[in-house]
C-alpha cells in the first residue's frame, strides 16, 4: 500500500472511529417526556410516545390515542484551540482553530399510534429516532483531517404488541426496521499546506491546499432490532416498569473519494448499542406525581471498528468505551382540568472519557426541563417543553490523520503530531406535541 493511500485509508478509519467514539443518542422522542427531562417515560403513558420507549404501556390505555411530536435543538457547541502539532512550527497561532456553532440546529420529528383491541391486547405503530448527530467545520479549517462533516440520520419504524397478564402485570414486544444515512468529510488542513518534509529524507508529501477533501464517503443501509418491556401495577397510584431495546448494526455502504483516487465502493459498520430503562411512577396525591428514570446504555458492546476501500481493509481497530448511565427525576402538577404542568432534572453520562473528539463534542450533561399539557377537549390535548442542557467544559486531544498515517520511522523528525482544543457543548430544546384520542 503506497503512503498516499495510507494516508487516505487512515483518514477514512479515524473519521469513522470519531463518530463512535461519543455518545450520539437521542431521547427528544416527545414533547410531553422534554417537560420531564424523561424521568418515568417507560411508564407514566399520559399519550402515545410511551410507545418510544415501552411497549407494555400500550395495556394501560382504553382508547386509541395518536401524538405527533416536533422536538427543536438549538445546540450552542464551541471549540478553542490549546496547541497544535510541532511541523506547524513554535510561533503557530492556536487561535485558528477556535470555532463556534460546529452542531447546527435540527428539528426532530416523531409520530405514534396506539390501538387497544380489546382488554388484553394492544398494538401500535412508532416513527422516531433514537440515534443521530452532525457536527462540520469550515472547509479551510486547520485540523481539517478531524474536523470536516460528520452526517448521520437514523430512522425507526417500530410495530409492537402488548398483553395484560392480570391486573398488575403487562407485557410487550416490539420489531424495529432502522434506516441509516452517513456522510463522512474531511480535509487536508494545515498540515499538507506547505507539504511535508523530513530532515536528510526530503519531501514525504507534496503540498496541498488546506480546504482539499482527502475523505469523502457517504452510504446508507437498513438494520433490524428488537425491544422488550414489562409494567408492573402495585396498585392504581403506583406502577414500575422495565423496557430493554436491542443493538441494531448498521453497515454502511456507499461511495469513497480520496485524495487523488477515483471513486470506489466504501463500507463501514456502526453498531447503535443496546438500551436498558426502569421507570417509576407515584401518584402521590391528586395533584402531585412522582417519576423518575434510570437509562443504560451498553456502549462497551462496541469491540472494534472496521473500515473498507473497495476490497481492501483499510482499517480495523480494538475500541474500548464505557458503558453510560442517565438518571433522571421529574415531578407533574394537575392544576386544573384543563392544564397539567411539568418538570424535571437528569444527568446524562458521556460515553466518551478517553477517546473525546471535536467531530463529537461530547461530555457528562445536566438537564433542567419544564413543560406543560393544556386540554383542548375531552379528546384533544397540545404539549409543550423546554430543556436547558448544560455540557461540561472539556479537553479533547486528538492526533491529526494525516501524520498518523506516516511510517513510524519519520515519527522522530514529526515530533507532536497531536491538536488540542477546550469543548464545551451546551443547547436548548424545544418541543410541542398534538395527542387525540378516539
Amino acid at each position: 500500500m503506497t503512503l498516499q493511500k495510507s494516508i487516505i485509508a487512515t483518514a477514512i478509519a479515524l473519521a469513522a472511529f470519531n463518530t463512535h467514539s461519543a455518545s450520539f443518542q437521542l431521547n427528544e422522542t416527545s414533547a410531553s417526556g422534554l417537560g420531564r427531562a424523561f424521568a418515568g417515560d417507560a411508564v407514566i403513558a399520559d399519550d402515545a410516545a410511551v410507545l418510544a420507549r415501552n411497549p407494555a404501556a400500550m395495556a394501560l390505555f382504553d382508547k386509541k390515542s395518536l401524538s405527533l411530536s416536533a422536538t427543536y435543538i438549538d445546540p450552542g457547541v464551541k471549540v478553542e484551540g490549546i496547541n497544535a502539532p510541532d511541523i506547524l512550527g513554535a510561533g503557530y497561532n492556536v487561535n485558528e482553530l477556535d470555532q463556534d456553532g460546529v452542531v447546527p440546529s435540527a428539528i426532530i420529528p416523531a409520530a405514534y399510534f396506539i390501538n387497544p383491541v380489546n382488554d388484553t391486547f394492544a398494538y401500535g405503530l412508532a416513527i422516531n429516532s433514537n440515534y443521530g448527530l452532525k457536527s462540520e467545520y469550515e472547509k479551510d479549517y486547520a485540523a481539517g483531517s478531524i474536523g470536516g462533516k460528520t452526517d448521520l440520520k437514523t430512522i425507526n419504524a417500530n410495530i409492537s404488541g402488548s398483553y395484560r397478564v392480570n391486573e398488575q402485570l403487562s407485557l410487550g414486544l416490539g420489531l424495529n426496521v432502522v434506516y441509516g444515512e452517513a456522510e463522512l468529510i474531511r480535509h487536508a488542513g494545515k498540515v499538507l499546506e506547505s507539504g511535508i518534509t523530513i530532515p536528510g529524507v526530503g519531501l514525504v508529501f507534496p503540498p496541498v491546499p488546506t480546504s482539499t477533501e482527502v475523505v469523502n464517503m457517504s452510504g446508507d443501509d437498513f438494520g433490524y432490532g428488537w425491544n422488550v418491556g414489562v409494567v408492573y401495577e402495585i396498585n392504581s397510584d403506583h406502577r414500575i416498569a422495565f423496557a430493554y431495546r436491542s443493538k441494531v448494526e448498521l453497515a454502511f455502504e456507499g461511495d469513497y473519494t480520496g485524495l487523488g483516487t477515483p471513486t470506489e465502493d466504501g463500507s463501514l459498520t456502526i453498531d447503535m448499542p443496546s438500551i436498558a430503562e426502569f421507570s417509576g411512577f407515584h401518584q402521590l396525591t391528586t395533584q402531585w406525581v412522582a417519576h423518575y428514570s434510570v437509562m443504560f446504555t451498553q456502549w462497551s458492546s462496541f469491540e472494534k471498528l472496521e473500515a473498507y476501500a473497495g476490497n481492501e481493509l483499510a482499517f480495523e481497530k480494538q475500541e474500548s468505551f464505557e458503558d453510560t448511565y442517565r438518571f433522571a427525576l421529574g415531578a407533574t402538577y394537575n392544576l386544573n382540568q384543563e392544564v397539567t404542568l411539568r418538570m424535571g432534572v437528569a444527568f446524562d453520562q458521556s460515553a466518551a472519557v478517553e477517546h473525546r473528539s471535536i467531530s463529537i463534542p461530547d461530555s457528562d450533561r445536566l438537564w433542567y426541563s419544564a413543560g406543560a399539557t393544556y386540554q383542548l377537549n375531552d379528546t384533544d390535548s397540545v404539549d409543550f417543553g423546554i430543556s436547558y442542557v448544560n455540557g461540561d467544559n472539556v479537553v479533547v486531544t486528538e492526533e491529526d490523520a494525516l501524520l498518523a498515517a506516516l511510517p513510524d520511522a519519520l515519527s522522530p523528525f514529526v515530533g507532536n503530531k497531536d491538536w488540542s482544543f477546550s469543548s464545551e457543548g451546551n443547547a436548548w430544546l424545544l418541543a410541542v406535541q398534538y395527542n387525540k384520542s378516539f
